[in-house]
């Protein structure tokens, strides 16, 4: 699995791409969502790299409304500029494929401000021994496409008391990842709700949103270095569900905040 090549896009116009989502990308149903939001984040980010911004301009906030499944195969995006001010630019893409919309993203892109510095956000869990790779069989997958070990107590259609992962990730080839990656791996893990279930159930995500709280637009991992990662369903009604997560870089620097809601039950 090439991440590099999983992310390239054809430019048809100004504003306008394709690209491609093959079967490293297979989610429970049809194409993984994290990655064709992904594809959106670099298809928005060549956009306004071209409206001459400061090179600091990174994503920093985006949602991403799931109103169509996504299939395996070819994706156009198209991306509207809204608003390009003194610094943050904010911009929609809209995906469609064979001519139907299936997704809509809503996209800030800044570079650092001034403002106040601290932190009320747990500490990321500590990984305990035990911890289990992750994978989804032997054939091509989403699940596959990622380096990620799960807390012991962490398991599918397990009855937990928590609707919760805990896991240890990493890109599974390189070192180094990027603002696509972050966002891809956001919407990675399957429904928190089924730890807590006992049996398999709908949890179609019809919103995603990530908030990221570094600049940088790209991080790099030691040999050894995991991302520390943490899911929870808190709560479910009426065929709603809705997850809260962090991702933390290995100091334990909270990297990223991100909320799902599911169609769940």
């Amino acid at each position: 699995m090439d991440w590099h090549k999983a992310m390239h896009l054809d430019q048809i116009d100004d504003h306008r791409f394709t690209g491609h989502v093959d079967e490293h990308w297979t989610s429970l149903q049809g194409a993984h969502g994290g990655v064709v939001a992904a594809l959106a984040v670099t298809a928005s980010q060549s956009v306004i790299a071209d409206l001459g911004v400061d090179p600091a301009t990174t994503l920093r906030a985006a949602t991403f409304g799931y109103v169509r499944g996504n299939s395996l195969g070819d994706l156009s995006f198209d991306v509207e500029v809204i608003r390009k001010g003194r610094a943050l630019v904010s911009t929609n893409v809209t995906v469609s494929q064979e001519g139907r919309t299936t997704t809509v993203a809503r996209l800030h892109h800044s570079p650092p401000w001034e403002g106040m510095n601290y932190s009320a956000a747990p500490a990321p869990p500590e990984r305990p021994e035990g911890t289990e790779r992750i994978t989804w069989g032997d054939t091509p997958a989403h699940l596959n496409s990622v380096e990620a070990h799960l807390h012991p107590a962490t398991k599918f259609l397990a009855g937990n008391e928590r609707a919760e992962w805990l896991a240890w990730s990493r890109p599974l080839t390189g070192q180094t990842f990027d603002t696509p990656w972050l966002v891809m791996y956001g919407d990675y893990f399957p429904p928190a709700v089924f730890s807590k279930a006992t049996e398999l159930q709908r949890a179609v995500t019809i919103e995603y949103s990530i908030q990221i709280h570094s600049a940088a637009g790209s991080w790099k991992l030691e040999d050894g270095e995991y991302l520390p990662s943490q899911v929870h369903a808190f709560h479910s009604h009426e065929g709603f569900a809705v997850e809260d997560g962090w991702i933390w870089l290995p100091d334990g620097t909270l990297l990223a905040t991100m909320r799902q809601t599911r169609l769940a039950g």
